[in-house]
Order: structure tokens, then C-alpha cells, then sequence
């Protein structure tokens, strides 16, 4: 652990960082055996951005992760634990990503640690019918005193939004000061258009995508709503000639193959061109009042790809900053389907879209909040 004689210095990037051995950070979100190019649900990449995004600010980063895991080196200062080895004593602090982590977490025995920042995407009430909340019954419960036990023992709980952050604090009456707002951050570097991976599969004209993933097992009735809602999309997006593909892992049995191409999982590493050769990006949301960010609006902006996105979706804020996309009321599926066609057949700005998301956006802007929090509790340590 750190102690008053410790030396902490500046790096860039950061209000605190370390050079050599200052603050240590553990980062917990799931205990798999991670392998480089299998990548593909956005938790994992959260993980392995905010890890990074750390280690580049001058933190020693370890992430917990399974036996086996076989991850190339990202930075000096980021390293791999399995999760079963850990002295959790080593750490200044430990980071955990969703409740998944906070549970991994605390069966390894780390919850008494005396400095967690815990992060959440979803915030649940102590009842069913919150408004915004889409989980209910048993499944709303035990994520609800998952999170009791996350306030009582985490320094810190950030959240992806602004609307979670409030249900938290009227829920459990946290001090603000220890309810940090951190969304979904982007790559600041990816690489370049290579090759258009819909003419491999037959795919001409526009191209509407939805990049993202359909729950498996939590939020059933979520899932349902948006397998609907696409065959829907697809049907009437077909009829203005433009092709709607699907593009992730979850459950995808009700896909109707003749509304929706159904390309399925692909690495996060190889999403890219999946957006460079598209033509519109669509969001849609939970219900008619979400919570949630959309994660998916920061990297169809990432590489330029113009947005259709519904009205409850908190973030599209930034899509509207960016001027590159529109966004459509809720359920609406005709009105969607002419804007998605309006959005696929104009000319947008994507470099300034791209500009203004590597301006404000990239997982080292969201670190920062992270950085500034730790610097509140050791800049006295000299």
C-alpha cells in the first residue's frame, strides 16, 4: 500500500499519476480466460479501455483476470493477475466494473477493501416500477442488494449516466461527493477502413447496422422488444431499398432473416469496418423512459457513422453535439425508417463528428474523473 513516503508526481494526462511504484490499482470485472481476438461484449472492452486509459496516466494497473488468460502486454504499466493469486492487500485502490465485478469481487475476498470504486451501468429501486428500470421481480431484488452491499463498502460508485446517478442517491442517500458520473468512453486510436465486409456476404445499397447485444438471460423482455422492433425496422427498410443488418452475441432466435441480416458476434477489434462501409447506425431504446446510456451512439461516432437514436436514450446529447445523426420519437417504427433513410442518403460532416468525439470522449477523457478522486484522497502523501 501507499504510504506517506512514498513519492507521487505528476504524468500527463492525469491529475495523479505515478512513475515507477506509486499508486496501485486493481481492476475486477469477470474471471474469464481472456484471449486476445476474442473480445466482443462491451463489458470486457469497458474493462480492458478503463485498465489501459489508467495505465497510460501513469497508474500500475492489474487486471483480475482468469486462469489462462492469454492478453499481449498493452503498456509497462499494465500487468495480468489471475484472480485466484491476489493479495488484494498490494492495492491502493480497486476498481470494479458492474455488479458482475463486485461480486467476483467479493467471493475472492477483497470487499473489505478500504478503497473501491465501484462503476454501474444499470441502477435498480428498492420496488418494481421505478421509472426506467426494466428488471423486476427476483432479478430486480438480488441486483438490489447487490447493490446495498456496493454502498456500503465502496469510497467511490460511478455511474454511465446522469439519470442512474439520481435514482442511486434517492434510493440510498449517498453522499454526491462519492457518486462519480463516468460514461462509456471510445478508443482514441483504431485502425483504418480496410475492406467491406458486407460485399463478402452479398450485401449492396445502403446499409442500416445495429451493433450491440441482445440479452441472453437478464432483461428477457428487453430482448424480445428488440428483436421485434428490428424485424419490424427491417421489413419497412426494405421497402426504401436499404438493408438492415444485426451485428453481435445474445439471443437472436426471433430475428426474422427476411428483415434482418443476422451477421452475429464479431471481435471488437475487427467492429470497424462493420461501421466505416455502413451508412446509418440505429439505437433503440428500452422503453418509453431508460436510464441507461447507449454505449453504441459513442462508437458509431467514433468512426464517423451518422446515428438514428430514440428519444429516451440519455446520452443523445452527444449525438446532437456532434451534427452527425437525428433522432426519432419512441416506437415510431415508419417515422425511424424515414429518418434512417434521410440520415443514409445525406451528406453528413463525419470528420467533425470524429473530431468532436476524440475532443471529448475517448476512454482518457473518463479516466480523468477516476484520477481526479484518487488525487482527493493522496495528493497529502509526499
Amino acid at each position: 500500500m501507499l504510504t506517506s513516503r512514498d513519492q507521487v508526481t505528476t504524468a500527463p494526462g492525469s491529475d495523479l499519476g505515478v512513475e515507477g511504484g506509486g499508486i496501485r490499482i486493481a481492476t475486477v470485472c469477470k474471471p474469464l480466460p481472456l484471449r486476445d481476438g476474442d473480445i466482443q461484449a462491451m463489458d470486457t472492452v469497458r474493462w480492458m479501455r478503463v485498465s489501459e486509459a489508467l495505465a497510460r496516466a501513469g497508474f500500475r494497473v492489474d487486471m483480475m483476470v482468469g486462469v489462462g488468460a492469454q492478453l499481449a502486454r498493452r503498456h509497462p504499466n499494465l500487468g495480468y493477475v489471475p484472480i485466484t493469486d491476489a493479495d488484494w492487500s498490494a492495492y491502493d485502490v480497486v476498481k470494479t466494473l458492474y455488479q458482475r465485478g463486485f461480486q467476483e469481487l467479493s467471493q475472492a475476498g477483497g470487499a473489505s477493501h478500504p478503497f473501491i470504486i465501484s462503476r454501474l451501468a444499470s441502477v435498480v429501486g428498492g420496488r418494481d416500477g421505478a421509472p426506467g428500470v426494466h428488471f423486476f421481480g427476483a432479478e430486480r431484488e438480488a441486483l438490489y442488494e447487490t447493490q446495498r452491499r456496493i454502498d456500503r463498502a465502496s469510497r467511490y460508485v460511478s455511474f454511465s449516466s446522469d439519470p442512474n446517478r439520481t435514482l442511486w442517491h434517492r434510493e440510498f442517500r449517498t453522499d454526491p461527493s462519492r457518486l462519480l458520473l463516468v460514461p462509456t468512453g471510445v478508443e482514441r486510436v483504431i485502425p483504418g477502413p480496410r475492406r467491406n465486409p458486407y460485399r463478402a456476404l452479398g450485401i449492396t445499397g445502403p446499409i442500416a447496422v445495429y451493433i450491440g447485444h441482445l440479452y441472453l438471460t437478464m432483461q428477457r423482455h428487453i430482448n424480445l422488444l428488440w428483436q421485434e422492433r428490428l424485424n419490424s425496422l427491417g421489413r419497412l427498410l426494405r421497402r426504401r431499398g436499404i438493408t438492415l443488418a444485426f451485428i453481435g452475441p445474445g439471443a437472436t432466435d426471433r430475428l426474422d432473416p427476411a428483415a434482418v441480416v443476422n451477421i452475429g458476434p464479431i471481435a471488437h477489434d475487427d467492429i470497424w469496418d462493420y461501421q466505416y462501409f455502413a451508412d446509418v447506425g440505429l439505437v433503440l431504446a428500452q422503453g418509453p423512459i431508460q436510464q441507461n446510456e447507449s454505449s453504441k451512439i459513442f462508437y458509431y461516432l467514433r468512426s464517423g457513422l451518422p446515428v438514428v437514436s430514440e428519444e429516451p436514450v440519455p446520452n443523445n446529447d452527444v449525438l446532437v453535439a456532434s451534427g452527425c445523426g437525428l433522432v426519432a420519437p419512441f416506437d415510431d417504427d415508419p417515422t425511424f425508417a424515414d429518418m434512417v433513410e434521410t440520415a443514409a442518403r445525406r451528406p453528413w460532416d463525419r470528420e467533425a463528428a470524429i473530431a468532436y468525439v476524440l475532443a471529448h470522449h475517448t476512454w482518457d477523457h473518463r479516466i480523468a474523473t477516476y484520477a481526479r478522486a484518487i488525487a482527493g484522497a493522496f495528493r497529502g502523501i509526499v
